[in-house]
């Protein structure tokens, strides 16, 4: 890997600099510098400098998986993410700001919580236990953690599928779609865990039902916050409860939103009744926006993340067979917002790949070269 791409995941800490960075330089006045930055900034970035099509060399591959450097930013974002909690938390009490600047702040703040949930995801895959916490740990944060579960034994199982809830429609509005994988991820994650403790012979009301600890966790961490601010500041810290709700509301809304432009439309073909073929890099669209995937530790390259799941994101492989989006995910996003608009672009993508996967001998045939 080239030292410019490996320096340039350092990329994905910049929203943090553009909230603390843009709120002081802005002498207070910036709260909406993240917006800004994510919405505006990064789609003219990816505009600019282009796509990355380029893959880790195969000589270079074991070096590059290795390396503990592109762990060590993921555990970083962690903690770093707690900190702007504490900092969002004191600024709201201290300063001067208007209910829209506030509101603004929290929106910012969230997108950030956003990545997290990204962060997340990828320390989720990992088998060390210490990957596993931080992933949990992440995931308290943003009050989000039955994606612990879900995301792993739901998703991945049934993704393209109509039993998956985190796959989008055809002219499905992403305002309809939040409902259902929202209320259906959970739901989904709570049979698959009463499944798992069924199955080593334990009682779903136990405390070793992850689901009870998931749900109540973020509760008391949100408690925490409220209760530490509020014996600092002498009453009851409301805004800080607030915040928090706020900011894990945001972050939960964007990864949905995510979850929508990856899936669109896309469903495996049945090879029997209710089942369906091997999931492969034809099933996720793709996006191969340079800065963008750089903030995004390489989501954007989702069709072989969902055929390799394990595969760390320095690695991930950019296929011009895979489906691909006619941006990165911060212009698709606003685009799914104007669900007219997105389905004018997006429908006549779908309709091609859905004519394309009729024919099983090409797809084979494609499929072969992404081992």
């Amino acid at each position: 890997m080239p030292i410019t791409k490996k320096l340039g995941f350092l990329w994905s800490f910049s929203l943090l600099a553009a909230i603390v960075g843009g709120y002081y330089a802005g002498e207070g006045h910036w709260t909406w510098a993240g917006i800004v930055y994510v919405f505006v900034l990064i789609p003219l970035l990816d505009l600019v400098v282009g796509k990355d099509r380029n893959n880790v060399d195969r000589d270079a591959y074991e070096q590059v998986l290795h390396d503990r450097y592109f762990d060590a930013l993921l555990y970083l974002f962690v903690y770093l993410h707690y900190a702007l909690l504490l900092w969002g938390s004191y600024v709201l009490l201290t300063d001067p700001l208007t209910t829209v600047q506030q509101l603004l702040l929290m929106m910012s703040i969230g997108l950030f919580a956003g990545t997290i949930i990204n962060v997340a995801h990828e320390l989720g895959h990992r088998s060390s236990r210490i990957a596993r916490f931080h992933a949990k740990f992440a995931l308290l944060s943003v009050s989000y953690m039955h994606f612990f579960i879900e995301h792993n034994r739901g998703h991945h199982v049934h993704v393209a599928t109509p039993a998956d809830p985190a796959t989008s429609h055809k002219n499905q509005p992403l305002f309809a779609f939040w409902g259902q994988s929202i209320v259906g991820s959970y739901r989904s994650a709570w049979r698959i865990e009463s499944k798992l403790l069924a199955k080593a012979g334990h009682q779903v009301w136990s405390l070793l039902n992850e689901m009870l600890w998931f749900t109540a966790l973020p509760v008391m961490l949100c408690g925490l916050l409220t209760a530490g601010f509020s014996a600092w500041a002498g009453y009851v810290a409301w805004v800080v409860l607030v915040f928090f709700l706020g900011q894990s509301l945001v972050a939960i809304l964007l990864l949905e939103s995510i979850n929508y432009i990856e899936h669109y439309g896309i469903i495996r073909r049945e090879v029997a009744p209710g089942k369906y073929e091997r999931v492969n890099p034809l099933h996720s669209w793709n996006a191969s926006q340079f800065v963008s995937n750089l903030v995004l530790f390489q989501l954007q390259r989702h069709s072989d993340h969902h055929a390799y799941a394990a595969r760390p994101y320095q690695v991930l492989r950019h296929f011009d067979e895979s489906p691909q989006l006619p941006g990165g995910y911060p212009l698709m996003i606003l685009l799914a917002f104007l669900p007219p608009l997105w389905f004018r672009i997006m429908n006549p993508r779908l309709e091609r790949w859905q004519a394309r996967a009729c024919q099983p001998e090409e797809i084979t045939a494609i499929v072969r070269q992404f081992a």
